[in-house]
């Protein structure tokens, strides 16, 4: 088995993935051409879509400021039956019917967090927003997810957590995602979205950023072109850039079974590779 660094992957999706058979099906497909070939793979997922919809079926109402969820004790209770209950359920089913072997892993497990205090967020206008109970991650224990990965499984991680009472808080997934990357020491960290990468304009497909610098990516958050849920996805990525870890990171789509292999393999090339502005 292989076992070096540049074999380990972190990769994480949102919810929105889970609610078209296709994106599935190419998502299943992808990671099954990962794994043959001997590739680590650490999922990380969301479930904002599935929360929504269950939060709107119960009549909660939700908000989200910078593209965070403000998580009150209600809508606890919604990320708790959402996030391991029906998202992890699914990638599990998914990826039996593929023969690989998943495994789910709660945050709970492995997070160490504490509630987040009120903070100004990039999307809140320079208010203080307080989010609930929202996690902030203090430390990753990673020896959980190292024994999976050497027997071969491929962990499926759920990004909620619990502070040293037994109080459970729901923790952002792109922020979990990069955290665990970090700590893993992972050479390849991929981000699939809906859209597929970031565009100067959304309506216009042809707009779409093949590569963007850390510089010109911050820059795009403070003009408004980068708006609500792209806005964690590419701050928590720059995270990865910044100590030298990384050269780059990707934002890609699942048009096709192919998508994610080919960004791999050539950054830019389908989705936005953000990458560290020395290059």
């Amino acid at each position: 088995m292989n076992t070096k660094k540049d074999s380990l992957t972190v990769i994480k999706f949102g919810g929105e993935i889970l609610e078209t058979a296709q994106q599935l099906e190419n998502l299943a497909q992808s990671l099954q051409s990962l794994h043959q070939q001997n590739e680590q793979i650490v999922l990380v997922h969301g479930g904002g879509p599935q929360a929504t919809k269950l939060s709107t079926r119960l009549g909660i109402t939700h908000k989200m400021v910078g593209g965070r969820r403000i998580t009150d004790s209600e809508t606890l209770e919604v990320m708790k039956m959402v996030l391991p209950g029906v998202v992890s359920s699914n990638l599990l089913a998914l990826l039996k019917k593929y023969q690989l072997p998943g495994v789910a892993v709660s945050g709970i497990n492995i997070i160490q967090a504490k509630k987040r205090p009120p903070k100004v967020v990039s999307g809140s206008g320079g208010e203080l927003v307080d989010f609930g109970l929202v996690g902030d991650i203090i430390d990753v224990d990673t020896s959980l997810i190292l024994h999976l990965l050497q027997g071969r499984y491929i962990p499926i991680v759920t990004p909620l957590s619990a502070d040293n009472n037994g109080q459970i808080l729901n923790i952002n997934a792109d922020t979990v995602a990069v955290k665990l990357a970090k700590k893993l020491k992972v050479s390849r960290f991929v981000t699939i979205t809906q859209v597929g990468g970031v565009y100067q304009n959304l309506e216009d497909k042809n707009s779409k950023f093949s590569q963007l610098t850390t510089n010109e990516a911050k820059q795009k958050i403070a003009d408004g072109v980068i708006q609500g849920g792209m806005i964690p996805k590419i701050e928590e990525g720059l995270d990865l850039l910044q100590d030298g870890q990384l050269d780059s990171f990707h934002i890609v789509g699942l048009d096709s079974a192919e998508a994610l292999l080919c960004e791999i393999k050539n950054p830019g090339s389908v989705g936005t590779a953000i990458v560290h502005n020395a290059h």
